[in-house]
């Protein structure tokens, strides 16, 4: 139940925000990538999905940003235990403009939930961090790559696109 009012929090947040700054760019994104053990484990594959918005009112490049993970196959987590992989997290980022470029670089950090069908971490509460790279394609479409640290011995490595509104 702590888990659920938890994740229902995080959500409502980046609703909220979003409502709050109408005139801010908003942003989903979908993408899958690996999920990788440091235990040298099999990977697994996993799909991402993300909401976020800036906050430019405070400072031009901030934003929030809530993200799923979901393992569709499931990485080997230590004596050949397969783990069902889905966390849920709310970062803080700041969107870096390569100056005459079409990059983006977009480092973030916040907490995460990461043990919402297996245990991939001692705790239930853990800080996250993760680094972007975004390529715009149009004004408001972008492809990208991310690094994001899911628990203990788990990291996601993906790939996808991102809508703005």
């Amino acid at each position: 139940m702590k888990k659920t009012l938890l994740a229902l929090t995080l959500l409502t947040s980046v609703s909220f925000a979003a409502e709050k700054s109408a005139a801010q760019d908003v942003y989903v994104g979908a993408g899958l990538g690996i999920m990788a053990t440091d235990n040298n484990g099999d990977s697994g594959l996993g799909a991402s999905i993300k909401a976020g918005t800036y906050l430019d009112t405070v400072l031009k490049g901030m934003g929030i940003q809530a993200e799923l993970n979901k393992s569709l196959s499931d990485p080997e987590y230590g004596n050949g235990r397969e783990v069902d992989v889905m966390t849920l997290a709310l970062y803080s980022s700041y969107d870096i403009l390569i100056p005459n470029s079409e990059f983006t670089l977009r480092p973030r950090i916040g907490v995460i939930l990461p043990n919402l069908n297996d245990d991939i971490d001692s705790r239930d509460v853990i800080l996250s961090s993760g680094f972007g790279v975004l390529y715009d394609l149009q004004d408001n479409l972008r492809l990208y790559a991310d690094y994001t640290v899911l628990g203990e011995a788990i990291s996601n490595y993906s790939a996808g696109v991102e809508f703005g509104f």
